[in-house]
């Protein structure tokens, strides 16, 4: 239960830099000026394409974790039963995340 408040905090932050980084993209000037010269457009690219595999990792850990805690008050008592639906549902979840990350890249394209 800690770690998930733990995580909450992180995945705020981390959204608060997308929201921030975004802008520098779409408004470089006025986020440039905001932050004292801090994050320019290169920076904000940088930040904002760094954030989205940590973010769905964070994202993911989170649910998971409430998931398994609501399904624990609905009654489902067997640990090894959730602990196995959990996994399962983690290596779906990370079989995704990589595909979509690596298929930006086409690293499977050869033509």
């Amino acid at each position: 239960m800690k770690l998930n408040r733990v995580i909450v905090w992180v995945l705020l932050l981390f959204i608060l830099m997308l929201i921030i980084s975004g802008y520098g993209l779409t408004k470089p000037s006025l986020i440039r000026s905001l932050t004292g010269g801090w994050i320019d457009y290169h920076t904000a690219l940088l930040i904002h394409t760094s954030l989205d595999t940590p973010l769905l990792v964070l994202l993911l850990t989170h649910v998971l974790i409430e998931m398994k805690f609501t399904l624990m008050r609905w009654g489902i008592k067997n640990q090894k039963l959730l602990n196995l639906l959990m996994l399962i549902l983690v290596l779906i979840c990370l079989i995704l995340i990589i595909y979509v990350k690596f298929a930006e890249t086409e690293w499977w394209y050869l033509g």
